[in-house]
């Protein structure tokens, strides 16, 4: 059974953390710096970084209220093109990052053992149990502070 280790839960809830200490001082010129056309500048990332653990906030509730639920996909391009993701205010963004994070990681302390093994169906990838959605996103705010760093 996987269960999320006390330290899985520390690195999960610390990211945006992280990704402040990673920005403090940018000007809004480093923030919107774009290194090639159609790449995603850290103001982008950070709008995302929103947008994507909204998504996630909702996944985790709804599988462990209604299991074996459809869990829908979204298109991120679509959304950083039709939701307007250069004019968002991306102080905004990281609170809202921020808060629903640490949301979610108070409600994942609180689970038993067995609601790691809840799952739901991702509608790409199939069979998702709460661990495995709770990876999805602690990797995938790792991965977004390293392309943070690297545009740095």
């Amino acid at each position: 059974m996987a269960v999320a280790t006390l330290e899985e839960l520390a690195a999960y809830a610390a990211m945006p953390i992280q990704i402040e200490k990673a920005i403090a001082g940018l000007s809004e010129e480093q923030l919107h710096y774009t290194p090639a056309e159609g790449e995603w500048s850290i103001h982008d990332v950070l709008i995302h970084l929103a947008d994507s653990e909204a998504v996630g906030y909702w996944r985790l509730r709804k599988t462990l209220a209604e299991r074996d639920t459809v869990l829908a996909i979204y298109d991120e391009d679509a959304w950083s093109k039709s939701l307007y993701y250069r004019q968002q205010n991306s102080t905004l963004a990281l609170r809202l990052f921020s808060d629903l994070r640490a949301s979610s990681a108070a409600l994942l302390k609180l689970l038993p053992p067995e609601a790691w093994e809840l799952s739901s169906i991702h509608a790409e990838r199939g069979r998702l149990t709460i661990y495995d959605i709770f990876r999805t996103y602690v990797e995938h705010g790792e991965i977004h502070l390293q392309q943070i760093k690297r545009l740095l």
